[in-house]
C-alpha cells in the first residue's frame, strides 16, 4: 500500500505523468505489462509551470506598417521596442511582436510565460530529457525579461520559456 501512495504522491507533485502512473499501478498488479508500459513510453517531466502564452513573435517585412495595423486591429499600444528594431504590443499580461526577420507572414516562435523562471536549470532538466536549449543573453534582444531560453519541439517548432508577465 505504501508503494501505492508514494506513486499517486509523486504523480500529484508532478513527477510522473498520468500514464506513468497507470503503468506504474498496473505493475502491482500485473509487473510485465507495466514493464513493458514504461519502456515504450519517454519519460517527460515538467520543467517548469506553465502560467500563460506570453507571447508571439511574427516575421514581418515592413515592421512599422505591421505595427501600425495590429495597433488600429486591436486597439494596443507599444509596450517596448528591443534593440533589434522589433516593436511589442501590449496584450494584458503578455505581448505580440513584430520583427523583421526571414519568412515574412510566419510565426517565428511562442513564449510560454513560467512561474519561478530559471533559464540556467531549465535548460539543464530539459538537457536531461535530451532536448537541447539555449540561453540568449544578448541585451540588445530585449527590453526586460533577463536571460531568454530557446528550444525546438516537436515538428521543429520554436519554443521560448521567459517569467510570466515579461513584456519584451
Amino acid at each position: 500500500m505504501e508503494h501505492i501512495e508514494a506513486l499517486v504522491d509523486a504523480y500529484d507533485a508532478r513527477r510522473l505523468s498520468r500514464r506513468e502512473l497507470i503503468a506504474a499501478l498496473a505493475g502491482v498488479a500485473v509487473p510485465g505489462v507495466a514493464a513493458a508500459a514504461v519502456r515504450q513510453t519517454p519519460a517527460i517531466a515538467p520543467v517548469a509551470q506553465g502560467r500563460s502564452l506570453n507571447h508571439a513573435s511574427l516575421a514581418v517585412s515592413d515592421v512599422a506598417a505591421a505595427a501600425d495595423f495590429y495597433q488600429r486591429l486591436l486597439d494596443v499600444n507599444v509596450v517596448s521596442r528591443p534593440g533589434n528594431g522589433g516593436i511589442n504590443l501590449g496584450l494584458g499580461d503578455g505581448f505580440l511582436g513584430v520583427y523583421k526577420l526571414a519568412n515574412p507572414g510566419t510565426v517565428n516562435h511562442i513564449c510560454i510565460g513560467v512561474a519561478d523562471y530559471d533559464p540556467e536549470r531549465i535548460a539543464a532538466r530539459l538537457k536531461g530529457m535530451g532536448v537541447t536549449a539555449t540561453i540568449d543573453r544578448n541585451p540588445a534582444n530585449r527590453t526586460s525579461g533577463g536571460d531568454q531560453l530557446y528550444f525546438n519541439g516537436p515538428d521543429n517548432c520554436r519554443i521560448q520559456l521567459g517569467p510570466h508577465g515579461y513584456q519584451g
